[in-house]
């Protein structure tokens, strides 16, 4: 009975054992091991776990860095990774507590939102411009200036209230992101419309969103970083 019950008090501890590696390997699988958001993989994870019927309800932000390879080559990879960390940190400061954070790929972050209006969307778009240009990274005694483009939408969206699955609606504001690095970086474009009633017509955005910019059909609202990040030297 004793030699019993040692070997069921040994396989107790092996399966708390077990158990804690397993929930460790688990959280190391859905973070970004640089900057410790959450990765694309548990982005995709939650964002499925929260659509309605399908569809995503709230508000997407892509962010890209500007220029940053730019940064590794003149800096090094270890400045690159500096200033990864601490753009994250930046925008982990800019959102609420129940906000996702996400390292998308590379120099790219997502955000997604359960704000309630548009307008809060473009306080949050505003803070991280702000947050990202108004300081720069501090690495081995030198300051790296950083600015960043934006692209964000709040579905649903248009007078017909319309919303998308996720990845379409990551689609969406990712083109926008483009135009908003397209058209000078630093800055930020939202996507907003008031004729688009159809949901035809908005997946068609991510490849004509700019004509359909053109034509009236879709307003960007423009946002723009602190205008002395553009032209802010490196310090020794």
């Amino acid at each position: 009975m004793a030699l019993l019950a040692r070997l069921w008090r040994q396989t107790q501890r092996t399966n708390q054992q077990l158990a804690q590696v397993n929930a460790q390997l688990l959280v190391q699988s859905e973070r970004d091991p640089l900057t410790g958001l959450a990765n694309r993989r548990r982005a995709a994870q939650v964002m499925a776990e929260q659509q309605r019927d399908g569809r995503w309800q709230g508000c997407l932000m892509l962010i890209d860095l500007d220029h940053f390879k730019r940064i590794n080559d003149e800096f090094g990879h270890a400045a690159g990774d500096a200033v990864l960390v601490g753009v994250a940190s930046r925008l982990s400061a800019a959102v609420r507590s129940d906000d996702l954070v996400v390292r998308w790929g590379g120099e790219e972050f997502l955000i997604a939102t359960h704000m309630a209006t548009p307008s809060d969307a473009e306080h949050l778009a505003q803070r991280v411009l702000d947050s990202l240009s108004e300081a720069p990274v501090q690495h081995e005694r030198r300051s790296i200036a950083i600015t960043a483009s934006v692209g964000y939408a709040c579905f649903p969206i248009g007078p017909g209230q319309l919303m998308l699955p996720w990845e379409r609606a990551v689609d969406v504001v990712d083109t926008a992101l483009y135009l908003a690095k397209a058209h000078g970086r630093n800055r930020a474009y939202g996507v907003k419309t008031d004729r688009i009633a159809h949901e035809g017509e908005l997946l068609a955005l991510a490849s004509t969103l700019e004509e359909a910019w053109r034509k009236g059909d879709v307003d960007l609202q423009l946002l723009e970083g602190h205008a002395e990040a553009q032209t802010r030297g490196v310090a020794a």
